[in-house]
């Protein structure tokens, strides 16, 4: 396979292989005394990434068992990534067990991975000399297998989708073998095994289940789960269950590594939640009440303003305003899409249309909106010969996918750019009749140092979020947050009160000693030693970070993992504390 066409698998696989790639190092890393090699490939047999030992990664190669290469069993024979797909469980072919001759010299073992909805995603395969495949390879490969699958489930790309998760023992809650159900409107759509083991009893099938069909109490979404009972059981057993997963960003679980992922639907940013998450401002309401009437007249809406002044926050309350709420809300961030997919990415595709395209196509993110809105975020990086194609599609309210003939679509366009569209039109980088097709109306949201109720409205959202965390605030640094100029805005607001709030626990005070060193560094230095500058103008960050972790551990009674989540931070970054001897609490 060319390196353009591996390329396009990788990105397309981009969901899979972010979950996956600290497994397959780590994976790499634990079997390198007995050199190993750990492949991912797809639900097609092709390899996507490699990791291991270089000596044997040479050796395999010479059998073409490498990145590019399809390894399925009709191609291949009997080996164990292409089996193990077709069998649908995990397999582990030995040497002469290989149907190719030249294979021979391989040992493979290989686990099948599942999404919540028991659909392939992917195949896991560790490879050695056959002596080396033996029970303790093989447990660590479907140890891997399970927390790539587990970081799957938690990453959700549907914001309407919520992820409650359970487990006998709460200290199982966070790890790999926690249960989790996958949650739409009340309806069960997708479970692991786990979950299946724990609930499956009945006959009733899980998927299409309620979930009111299955505990009691019914866990309200997004609240604190707490204890439920089965209902299939009289007496028992009880879980304990908190939802991982709330949708448009609540609390969401994501993977530490960034790159995008084509297939997904962009979520929310953590600072704008939800419609009731906005603090009540007269002028915004006026505006999204004409953009309302604007978008059902036909006509697009283009949302203008910085980073974190809630644009797409605006955008899904618009949608859910509107007559198309009904509908789907897709949303497409220009930005974040390769700039050799993003054609197919919004336009779509038909099977066979190109080199790796899937086999049923792609509908494309126009389509996926028919009915409903289609927001454009960053529509000022779009390229220019997509501009092109996207004004036909406006014109015309037809889309044509790559290899395919013209198809009809009815949706309403919000856009949203935190560059000033007419400059770039001036300089050229944006087309000018799409520009004044979008701006039929245009919505200027306020950066928060400007806004004319600034303190009006920090105060507000400071007394919402302490007023929901049972959190209390000392006066001075009420202060410092009411004069900082937030340059992040809400967005930098929200998160700042959050990671306080954490801090200091329900029922604490948020003092300026917990606060970013940037802050209101005046009014701290009165009552705080711990943030006060240092001799050479910069904060000691360190105790900050060790202090926030500390105190998160204590809340948590030493759980990593829940303090992790609560600090929005990897684990890793947690043991690395505790492994410089960090304190456990702040003592």
């Amino acid at each position: 396979m060319s390196a353009v066409a591996l390329r396009l698998h990788r990105e397309a696989q981009a969901r899979l292989r972010r979950n996956a790639r600290a497994e397959v190092e780590s994976l790499a890393e634990s079997l390198a005394a007995i050199d190993a090699i750990v492949l991912l490939a797809d639900t097609q047999g092709l390899i996507l990434d490699a990791a291991g030992s270089g000596a044997f990664m040479t050796k395999a190669q010479r059998v073409a068992l490498m990145p590019g290469i399809v390894w399925s069993e009709s191609d291949r024979g009997t080996n164990a990534i292409g089996t193990s797909l077709v069998e649908a469980t995990p397999i582990t072919v030995r040497g002469a067990q290989h149907y190719v001759a030249e294979h021979r010299i391989l040992g493979c073992t290989a686990v099948p991975l599942r999404a919540p909805d028991q659909r392939l995603i992917g195949v896991l395969d560790v490879s050695a000399e056959p002596r080396h495949i033996h029970a303790q390879t093989i447990g660590m490969l479907r140890m891997a297998a399970q927390w790539i699958e587990h970081r799957w489930a938690l990453d959700v790309p549907d914001p309407d989708i919520e992820v409650l998760r359970f487990a006998r023992d709460p200290a199982l809650l966070g790890t790999h073998r926690e249960a989790l159900l996958w949650v739409r409107d009340g309806v069960i759509v997708g479970a692991n095994v786990s979950a299946l083991r724990e609930l499956d009893r009945g006959g009733m099938p899980m998927q299409g289940s309620l979930l009111s069909e299955r505990f009691h109490p019914v866990p309200a979404v997004g609240g604190n789960a707490g204890i439920l009972r089965p209902r299939n059981a009289a007496e028992g057993p009880e879980f304990f269950a908190e939802w991982a997963h709330a949708s448009a960003g609540r609390g969401r679980t994501r993977a530490a590594v960034p790159p995008p992922d084509v297939v997904d639907i962009v979520p929310a940013t953590d600072a704008q939640t939800a419609d009731d998450e906005l603090v009540p401002d007269p002028q915004r309401d006026r505006l999204l009440l004409q953009a309302v009437r604007v978008v059902e007249a036909g006509m697009a809406v283009l949302i203008e303003g910085e980073t974190g002044t809630g644009k797409e926050l605006f955008a899904r309350a618009l949608h859910a305003r509107s007559r198309r709420r009904q509908g789907p809300l897709v949303a497409v961030n220009c930005a974040g899409l390769p700039e050799g997919l993003i054609e197919a990415e919004l336009f779509g595709y038909e099977a066979g249309a190109f080199t790796g395209a899937r086999r049923n196509g792609q509908a494309g993110r126009i389509r996926e909106a028919d009915g409903g809105t289609l927001f454009l975020d960053e529509i000022g990086d779009m390229p220019l010969p997509l501009q092109a194609r996207l004004l036909r599609v406006l014109q015309d309210r037809r889309v044509q996918p790559l290899g395919g003939r013209p198809r009809a679509v009815d949706f309403a366009l919000v856009c949203a750019t935190h560059r000033p569209l007419a400059i770039l039109v001036a300089e050229g980088r944006f087309r000018a009749d799409l520009f004044f097709r979008l701006q039929h109306f245009l919505v200027t949201l306020p950066a928060l140092r400007t806004h004319p109720e600034r303190d009006h409205q920090i105060g507000a959202w400071i007394d919402r979020m302490l007023q929901r965390q049972g959190v209390h605030l000392h006066a001075a640094a009420r202060d410092a947050l009411l004069r900082h100029s937030w340059p992040g805005n809400w967005r930098q607001l929200t998160t700042t009160l959050r990671t306080a709030c954490a801090i200091v626990g329900p029922g604490g005070t948020i003092t300026c000693e917990v606060l970013p060193a940037d802050i209101g560094a005046g009014t701290c230095a009165n009552t705080s030693a711990d943030t006060a500058p240092r001799a050479d103008g910069t904060a000691d960050l360190r105790s900050v970070a060790d202090a926030a972790i500390a105190a998160a551990l204590a809340s948590c009674n030493g759980n990593v993992s829940r303090a992790a989540r609560t600090l929005g931070l990897h684990r890793s970054t947690v043991h690395r504390h505790l492994a410089r001897g960090g304190p456990r609490s702040r003592a």
